[in-house]
C-alpha cells in the first residue's frame, strides 16, 4: 500500500475499490512500483504543462539562429519522413509494420485529399472504365456480329475488370475521401469520411452503377442483344467531367484538353449514330434496299462513315423511301442529331479558340494603340523600331505586360506565396540580403518589379540620382567607362544586384557610381527605394546591417574602378635636352690651385660633360 492511500485510510477517506483489486492482483511489491512510476509521470506531466503554459502566455522571441535551426531540423526531418513530437523525440509513422504494409500504406493512405495527386489519377482510372461501357455496350448490342464464341472471352474480360475498378472505387477509395466540416476544415476520421460518402458524396450513383444485373446471363445466355443488362454501367458519368476538368486546371495546355474533351463528345454521339443505323439496317434486312446497310465491308466502318456524313451535312446521303415512315422518321432524327452535334463542335472550337487567343488579341489591341500613338507623335523611326522590339520580346518572354496584372484577382497571402516560389530564390542569392531576417526578404520579394532591357540600353548612367536597385534575372549586364563608355570594366550575370550604394545610401551616397547597360536582351527586377523603407521599418537591426554593407560595397568599387583605369603608357626611348656646361663649375675650377686632386677631377668632368654634348648635338 502507498503512502497516499495510507494517509487516506488514516484520514477516514475511502479508498477506490479498483485500485484494491488491482492490489491484490499485483501483489503489494509491484503496485508500490507501478504507482511510484505513475506519480513520477505525473509530475513530469505537470511540469511540461507548466512549460507549455509559460511559452503560450509569453513566447520567446526567436533568433536568427533559431529560425535557421528550425528550418534545418524541418528539412531533416521532411527527407526522413519523421514526425516531431511534443517531447522533440522523433518517430517513424510506419514503425512496426511489415514491409507489404509500409508500401501499402504509402500507396493507399488511410485518408485521401480530394484535390490530391492520388485522386486525380483515380477519375482518370474510373473514366477509362466509364468509356469502355459507353463505347462497347451500344456496340455489342447493336453490331451482334461482333460478339461470337471467339471473342465473348475477351469482352467479358473487359468488362469485369471494369467492375472490378468500380467495386474498389465503392469500398476502398471513396471511403477514404476526406471532405470540408462545417467549419470549413478536412475531416479525415474514417466514420465520418464513410457517413459523408453515404450521405452526400456519390454513394448512391455508385451503388446503381454495381448492379450485377448481369447475373441473368445465367437464363438467357451470354450474347450481344443481352449486353443492355449492363446499361446502368453508365451513368457514373461524374467521373468524365471531374477527370477533364482537373487536367483541365493542371495542364499547361488547358487548351488542348478542351478540345480532346469536345472531339470525344462528339465522336461519341456519332457512334451512337452508326450504332443505331445498324440496329435500324438490321431490323429491316441488310441490304434490302437502297437506304440500309447493303452488308458490304467493314460493317462499322460503313456505318460510322454514314453517321459522320449525316451529322456534317455533307456528301449524298441514301433517301429514305417516300412509303417508308419508320426511314424517314430515321433520317430526321439524324439529321437533327446531327445539327446538334455540329452546333456543339463549333460553338465548343469557338469558345476554346478564343479563350486560347484572349492574351494575344490584347496585346495586338495594345500593340497597335502604342504604334499608332507613335506614328501621330511622328516619334523617329529609330525609337519606333527600339519600341515595338521591346513589346515583341516582352510578349514572347513572358506573355504579359505586367506580371502582377495576372494575379492580381488573388488573395494577398495567396499572391505572397506565388512571389515567393517564383522569385524568393532569386533575392536569397544577392549577397547583400545574407543575414537579414527572412520576414525582410519576404515582404521585399512581394515588392519587385521586372523590367526588361533591350541590348544597348543604358540602365543607369554615372552621376545620376539613384532611387532604384537591380538584380539580374536573365541576361547580362556591363559597367562601362572610360571616353564615351568604350571601356569595359566588368560584365555582370544572373543573380548580381547592383545600385545597392545608391538605394541605401543618403547625400553624397546617392549618385550612381558607374554607368550600367544592357548586354543583350536583359530581365532585371527592380527595388525602389521607398519600398525597401517601408519594408525594413519593423527591421530596424537589418536596417543598420544593409547599410554596413552599402558602405563597404561603395570601397570595392571605388577600388575596382580605380584598378581598372587604364595607366598612362610611357615612351620606351627618353629624350632628355642638351646639357649645357654649369658655370659654376667653370668658376670653381678657376679658382682652385691646378696641383689639388678635387681640380682634376672636377676638369675631366667637365671636359666629358662637353664631349657628350657635342656628339648629341651633331
Amino acid at each position: 500500500m502507498t503512502n497516499e492511500e495510507k494517509n487516506k485510510e488514516e484520514e477516514g477517506e475511502e479508498v477506490d475499490p479498483e485500485m484494491k483489486e488491482l492490489q491484490n492482483k499485483l501483489g503489494e511489491e509491484k503496485y508500490a512500483t507501478l504507482a511510484q512510476r505513475a506519480g513520477q509521470m505525473k509530475v513530469r506531466f505537470n511540469l511540461r504543462q507548466k512549460k507549455w503554459k509559460e511559452k503560450v502566455v509569453m513566447p520567446p522571441t526567436p533568433t536568427t539562429a533559431d529560425l535557421k535551426k528550425l528550418e534545418t531540423e524541418v528539412e531533416e526531418n521532411l527527407a526522413t519522413k519523421k514526425l516531431i513530437q511534443d517531447d522533440f523525440s522523433e518517430v517513424d509513422p510506419l514503425a512496426g509494420l511489415s514491409r507489404f504494409k509500409r508500401v501499402l500504406k504509402s500507396i493507399l493512405p488511410d485518408a485521401i485529399h480530394p484535390q490530391s495527386t492520388l485522386m486525380s489519377l483515380w477519375y482518370l482510372v474510373l473514366t477509362l472504365a466509364l468509356l469502355y461501357n459507353a463505347w462497347v455496350v451500344p456496340l455489342r448490342i447493336s453490331f451482334t456480329i461482333y460478339q461470337d464464341g471467339l471473342s465473348t472471352p475477351y469482352w467479358l474480360l473487359g468488362d469485369y475488370l471494369s467492375d472490378i475498378i468500380n467495386i474498389i472505387d465503392i469500398l476502398v477509395i471513396k471511403p477514404r475521401q476526406m471532405f470540408l466540416d462545417e467549419h470549413g476544415i478536412y475531416e479525415g476520421g474514417r466514420k465520418n469520411t464513410i457517413r459523408n460518402y453515404i450521405k452526400n458524396g456519390d454513394f448512391k450513383t455508385d451503388l446503381v452503377a454495381i448492379i450485377p444485373f448481369d447475373v441473368f446471363y445465367l437464363f438467357t445466355g451470354i450474347s450481344g442483344t443481352m449486353t443492355f443488362l449492363r446499361a446502368n454501367r453508365m451513368v457514373k458519368t461524374y467521373a468524365f467531367t471531374r477527370a477533364f476538368d482537373r487536367l483541365d486546371a493542371a495542364s499547361p495546355y488547358p487548351t488542348a484538353v478542351r478540345l480532346i474533351r469536345t472531339v470525344n463528345i462528339m465522336l461519341y454521339l456519332i457512334h451512337l449514330n452508326a450504332c443505331a443505323y445498324y440496329a435500324f439496317s438490321s431490323a429491316e434486312g441488310i441490304g434490302s434496299n437502297r437506304f440500309v446497310y447493303s452488308g458490304r465491308g467493314r460493317a462499322y466502318i460503313r456505318c460510322f462513315y454514314f453517321a459522320t456524313k449525316t451529322a456534317m451535312s455533307i456528301g449524298k446521303n441514301p433517301k429514305p423511301r417516300v412509303d417508308n415512315s419508320a426511314e424517314i422518321l430515321f433520317m430526321a432524327s439524324s439529321w437533327l442529331m446531327g445539327v446538334f452535334v455540329f452546333a456543339v463542335l463549333i460553338g465548343n472550337v469557338k469558345d476554346i479558340i478564343a479563350q486560347s487567343t484572349r492574351n494575344e488579341d490584347e496585346y495586338m489591341q495594345i500593340f497597335d494603340a502604342i504604334s499608332q500613338y507613335m506614328f501621330r507623335m511622328h516619334v523617329p523611326p529609330e525609337t519606333m523600331k527600339r519600341v515595338k522590339t521591346w513589346c515583341q520580346f516582352t510578349w514572347s518572354s513572358q506573355k504579359s505586360f505586367d506580371e502582377r496584372a495576372i494575379l492580381e484577382y488573388l488573395p494577398r497571402k495567396m499572391m505572397t506565396d506565388v512571389a515567393l516560389n517564383i522569385h524568393f530564390k532569386t533575392i536569397s542569392g544577392v549577397k547583400l540580403f545574407h543575414g537579414c531576417n527572412p520576414g525582410l526578404l519576404k515582404m521585399i520579394v512581394c515588392r519587385l518589379k521586372p523590367i526588361i532591357f533591350l541590348p544597348g540600353d543604358y540602365i543607369c548612367r554615372k552621376g545620376d540620382v539613384g532611387m532604384e536597385m537591380f538584380i539580374v534575372s536573365d541576361g547580362a549586364v556591363q559597367v562601362v567607362g572610360g571616353p564615351n563608355d568604350s571601356i569595359i570594366f566588368v560584365t555582370l550575370g544572373p543573380g548580381v544586384c547592383f545600385g545597392e550604394i545608391a538605394l541605401l545610401g543618403t547625400g553624397g551616397m546617392n549618385r550612381r557610381t558607374a554607368s550600367i547597360k544592357a548586354h543583350g536582351f536583359t530581365t532585371l527586377f527592380v527595388l525602389f527605394k521607398w519600398d525597401l523603407q517601408a519594408a525594413m521599418k519593423d527591421y530596424p537591426e537589418d536596417q543598420d546591417l544593409l547599410g554596413r554593407k552599402a558602405a563597404k560595397a561603395k570601397k570595392e568599387a571605388a577600388a575596382k574602378q580605380a584598378a581598372a583605369k587604364p595607366k598612362p603608357r610611357i615612351s620606351e626611348e627618353v629624350i632628355f635636352p642638351n646639357r649645357s656646361e654649369p658655370k659654376l663649375v667653370k668658376t670653381v675650377v678657376k679658382l682652385l690651385p691646378p696641383q689639388l686632386k678635387v681640380a682634376k677631377h672636377l676638369k675631366e668632368a667637365d671636359e666629358r660633360i662637353r664631349v657628350e654634348t657635342t656628339v648629341k648635338s651633331k
